[in-house]
């Protein structure tokens, strides 16, 4: 069966095509009625925030209950006013506007209605912001004790310790004062009002009763103080204060000072410093001060320690020169466990002693003026110097504690007496020491003492020699730490007695001053800042030029340096 091809135009189909169904009618919205009201209100009612609105004149027209609970002063059908006109006077457009609410912090966002109403949405914001300015006011906090930390640690001096904690408590107050423990019936203060810091000393007669109680440490922490106590310098150069607080600065047993904080007239009412960082500061600040006190307490005796058992006076002695130097192994601490010792005796001559605990603590130290002490009293007894050694040993054997052990000490000691002729002659013995070297025109030379370790044993060996000086020659002592510098090309060869030796050939044309700085010298470029042992240097010399007793360093002309030796002079005996 053929099929047959119809061409069917489009244009006449769309003609044809059958019309859409019509959507159905809606029916008309209902009005909102009465119970739908109640539904909103009721939403309204139970929200947690606060809502209002007010008409075009600022009345309040509807209200929910956490609006009412919010703002204590509004009322619905009275205009806004009192602490709310600022909402009155508002743009609606504006953004949230801050509410002066007693003890509430409230923001108010408002929202245009129709009619020319205007809705606010009100939000307590109390515990966010009190959160918010708790965590800021830690942070101020912790940012202002760190920096009071770094500072208060800077020094160990208890002045200038004192300085940086009133200028850290000026940023507390007005001003601050820090009173400083009484010393010899005055204290130390130290103000700063943020700009100018001062100071001075104060009888404590005239502190107020409860900055004294604060120095005993019997006052409260802190403890308030009314202006009219604190009229005058320290606490205000001028009228007297509207206020203050005073705080005790802990210490260790005691306390270290006292902290007034001041507030001045002129200034705002104040509700007194924040008691948690006062608190917390002044521990920081008695800490700091307790450290410096101790500090320098340590100072003063390690000082006194050293002058008179390192570093005594040198006596100034006719036709005797005498030179003399002391550097310790911890150069902070001051003292060692070397010696030495020079004094006049009562018939005319000059006492000479130097030696070395064997041991380098302050113990040591301890010993060693212990040490220097005995052979000043010692010496009073008998001035044999072999006697006054063999003495000495029983000593130091009977004073071994029982439960240490003994404490061994090398030394050499002897006296030293001006010749008619200009020259010097010495009497030595040694206990266990380093031989002396004498410093001739012609080279160096070593005088043997030997001699046991005072401390060691019993029956001690000791013997003694006798030495002359010719005018310009000198004997130079010293202790191990001298010839045990390190240096050289590894860092590890000892300068030794030879070397030591090497370097005073020649230097009878120095006074003794300038023996032992060529000493120290050559031994400090050695060392290059290594560790070091203690080091002890005394010098006794024949002037070059019969002139008063010297113990600095003065002129040498160049006709002395070429004296020939006198005559006579002897150089070393046995006894």
């Amino acid at each position: 069966m053929s099929r047959r091809r119809v061409d069917v135009d489009p244009r006449r189909m769309e003609r044809v095509r059958p019309a859409a169904r019509p959507e159905p009618p809606q029916p008309p919205a209902e009005p909102v009625t009465a119970s739908a009201r109640t539904v909103e209100h009721g939403l309204l009612a139970g929200a947690p925030l606060g809502a209002f609105a007010c008409d075009e004149r600022g009345v309040v027209r509807t209200a929910n209950p956490a609006a009412l609970r919010m703002l204590p002063d509004l009322t619905v059908g009275e205009v806004l006013g009192g602490a709310l006109a600022v909402l009155a006077q508002a743009d609606p457009t504006a953004g949230e506007v801050d509410l002066d609410v007693p003890g509430r912090a409230v923001t108010a966002r408002p929202t245009a209605l129709t009619r020319g109403w205007t809705g606010w949405y009100l939000q307590d914001v109390t515990e966010s912001r009190t959160r918010l300015d708790n965590l800021l006011a830690e942070r101020t906090r912790s940012r202002f004790l760190a920096a009071a930390s770094t500072r208060l640690g800077q020094s160990l001096h208890p002045g200038r310790t004192a300085r940086a904690l009133v200028e850290l408590a000026a940023e507390l107050a007005d001003s601050a004062v820090v009173v400083l423990p009484v010393q010899r019936g005055t204290v130390e203060w130290f103000r700063c009002d943020g700009r100018d810091t001062t100071g001075g000393r104060l009888p404590v007669t005239a502190l107020p009763e409860l900055v004294a109680a604060a120095l005993r440490g019997t006052a409260a922490v802190p403890d308030p103080l009314l202006g009219t106590e604190l009229a005058g310098e320290p606490w205000t150069p001028r009228d007297p204060p509207a206020g203050a607080v005073v705080c005790t600065l802990p210490g260790d047993g005691h306390p270290a000072g006292a902290l007034v904080l001041v507030r001045d007239v002129t200034a705002a009412p104040w509700q007194g410093p924040d008691a948690t960082l006062v608190e917390e500061f002044t521990e920081r600040a008695g800490v700091a001060l307790t450290a410096a006190a101790l500090y320098a307490q340590r100072s003063l005796a390690a000082e006194v320690l050293r002058r008179t058992n390192h570093e005594p006076r040198l006596p100034r002695v006719d036709g005797i020169t005498i030179a003399a130097a002391f550097r310790p192994a911890e150069e902070g601490l001051l003292i060692g466990s070397d010696f030495y010792d020079v004094h006049t005796t009562p018939d005319g001559a000059v006492a000479l002693l130097i030696g070395e605990v064997r041991e380098r603590d302050v113990d040591a130290a301890v010993t060693a003026g212990q040490v220097r002490q005995s052979v000043r009293v010692l010496r009073r007894l008998d001035t044999d110097p072999v006697h006054t050694l063999e003495l000495l040993n029983t000593m130091q054997l009977e004073a071994v504690p029982a439960d240490g052990g003994p404490r061994f000490v090398s030394l050499v000691l002897g006296d030293a007496r001006a010749l008619p002729d200009g020259g010097v002659r010495l009497r030595l013995a040694g206990g266990g020491h380093l031989a002396p070297l004498v410093v001739r025109r012609d080279g160096v030379e070593v005088v043997d003492i030997g001699g046991g370790v005072v401390g060691a044993h019993l029956p001690p060996r000791f013997v003694d020699r006798t030495v002359d000086l010719a005018p310009g020659e000198a004997c130079v002592l010293h202790t191990d730490g001298v010839v045990d510098a390190q240096g050289g090309v590894d860092g590890a060869q000892l300068f030794g007695e030879q070397r030591l030796a090497e370097l005073l050939r020649g230097c009878h044309i120095l006074p003794a001053p300038g023996i032992v700085d060529r000493i120290l010298d050559h031994t400090t470029r050695r060392l290059d800042e290594r560790p070091h042992d203690d080091m002890a240097l005394l010098v006794v010399q024949a002037p070059a030029v019969p002139t008063p007793g010297r113990r600095h360093l003065y002129v040498v002309r160049p006709e002395d340096a070429s004296r020939e030796e006198a005559p006579g002079s002897g150089r070393h005996r046995q006894r």
